[in-house]
């Protein structure tokens, strides 16, 4: 069942102008992002971070820049939400809900489905962080030496991104509102990680816990193609687990919803 639902909501994406929407929002934000702030000086230097790769572009740089912290998160998140609401508005999720006795069923279909889009937007980034070297440090497309480190680096963060497409599915059936959910998605993207920093730090004060080791966003943008295979496990781990909490929890109000 999980298989067919899966390749239902695959279906329904393909045929969705919204996909493509979004699809190309993100590959016109790459080429705003690189073409203006790496061309101009000025404005790559009021962004701390960015500021740090433009002074020495490379692929890998330009790449984890991309990959790593809240801009893909939030387009993810996005994309999460614009799926579900073509569910909602068509009418598909009220024709499978009584089809389908074991609720996880459908909540776990609505991540999986956009495990495909993930890995376009991861692939688009890519590309635009290759030809961002080109254009502005001609003959720099280069991974630093670090081909497997950048393959394992990218693995995870797809895994921790569909962790944060789970986390938008789970919020979404609990309150059944999109609104509601890009909201939320937007808030937890843009000041999650200062609320982390902040909780690790006040931790700190009492003991050497690191709180930010063990949430979505502090693993975001923690992982690195330097970290190592045992911090990539470990955030590997939490992906996981928030994936199969966030299914259990959306089951759980699924199956108590009012969908009919």
């Amino acid at each position: 069942m999980l298989g067919k639902l899966i390749n239902a909501n695959l279906f329904r994406m393909r045929r969705s102008a919204s996909t493509y929407i979004v699809i190309g929002a993100f590959a016109a934000f790459m080429v705003m992002i690189f073409s203006v702030m790496l061309g101009s000086q000025a404005i790559s230097s009021g962004n701390a971070e960015f500021s740090e790769v433009s002074r020495n572009i490379t692929t890998e740089g330009l790449f984890q820049y991309v990959i790593a912290g809240d801009v893909l998160c939030l387009f993810v998140a996005i994309g999460t939400v614009v799926f579900i609401h073509g569910e909602s508005s068509n009418g598909n999720l009220k024709n499978l809900y009584g089809k389908v006795s074991r609720k996880y069923a459908l909540v776990l279909s609505k991540t999986a489905v956009i495990l495909p889009l993930i890995l376009i937007f991861v692939g688009i980034g890519l590309a635009a962080s290759m030809m961002a070297s080109l254009v502005f440090a001609p003959h720099s497309i280069s991974f630093g030496g670090h081909g497997w480190s950048v393959v394992r680096f990218t693995l995870t963060h797809v895994l921790l991104l569909l962790a944060a497409a789970s986390l938008a599915v789970c919020v979404n059936v609990i309150t059944n509102s999109t609104m509601v959910t890009l909201i939320a998605s937007f808030l937890f993207c843009q000041f999650g990680i200062a609320i982390t920093s902040t909780l690790t730090e006040r931790i700190h004060a009492f003991c050497d816990f690191t709180f930010s080791d063990y949430t979505l966003l502090g693993n975001m943008y923690a992982i690195t193609p330097s970290s190592s295979g045992l911090e990539c496990l470990r955030a590997s781990v939490v992906a996981i687990v928030i994936i199969a909490a966030t299914t259990l929890v959306g089951a759980y109000f699924l199956e108590r919803s009012d969908v009919k």
